[in-house]
């Protein structure tokens, strides 16, 4: 949980200019249907679950964050039981990318990191310039200690929308770990810029 939660710290640094993410009126309505479930049933971890990562992917990582954690409080089993329910959703509608992420993020709280990326990947198959699937999948490459391809990602992401500060902050990471703490640097003040901006 200690590196969901860095993944969830670096994620908070996020967002937009042309070609940018932003928030579709689809997935408002859709983050508010999911907020609504968990006000009517507040100790279902299917519904917390649920609610955590359509906010991992709406820019609510704080929230998705805290709604992740009360997943496994209400159920410590749930990690196995949310495996299972969305390798058996993806299997039947593998062209959903939601359905996917919240797989990789199944396989990730198993200790799956490969599947996690696999199915990350999977979302990119499905929505290109999904600026969320690169991070996370950056991330993990980082986990694994695998700092170019890492990189590699984050700067595929940043092709997508070079105002994305968490990617710039997840570069500057790289940096780092390869002995250019200049660039590091650079990339760190480039991710805190665009933080101070609103992204």
């Amino acid at each position: 949980m200690r590196k969901l939660l860095l993944l969830a710290v670096c994620l908070l640094l996020t967002s937009g200019a042309i070609h940018a993410w932003r928030i579709t009126p689809e997935l408002e309505k859709e983050l508010s249907a999911k907020q609504a479930m968990v006000r009517n049933k507040p100790n279902d971890p299917d519904a917390r679950f649920d609610l955590a990562i359509t906010m991992a992917y709406t820019n609510n990582l704080q929230d998705g964050w805290v709604n992740l954690k009360k997943t496994v409080e209400l159920d410590p089993g749930y990690k196995k039981r949310g495996l299972d329910l969305y390798i058996k959703k993806v299997t039947e509608q593998p062209g959903d990318w939601r359905l996917r992420f919240r797989l990789a993020f199944a396989y990730y709280f198993n200790e799956q990191k490969k599947e996690a990326i696999r199915e990350l990947d999977n979302v990119l198959k499905i929505d290109p310039y999904n600026v969320w699937a690169f991070g996370y999948i950056a991330l993990i490459y980082g986990e694994l200690g695998d700092t170019d391809t890492a990189m590699s990602y984050t700067k595929r992401g940043l092709k997508i929308d070079s105002n994305v500060a968490a990617l710039h902050a997840l570069l500057g990471e790289g940096y780092n770990r390869k002995g250019d703490k200049w660039k590091g640097f650079a990339e760190l003040m480039e991710a805190l810029r665009l933080r101070a901006l609103g992204y």
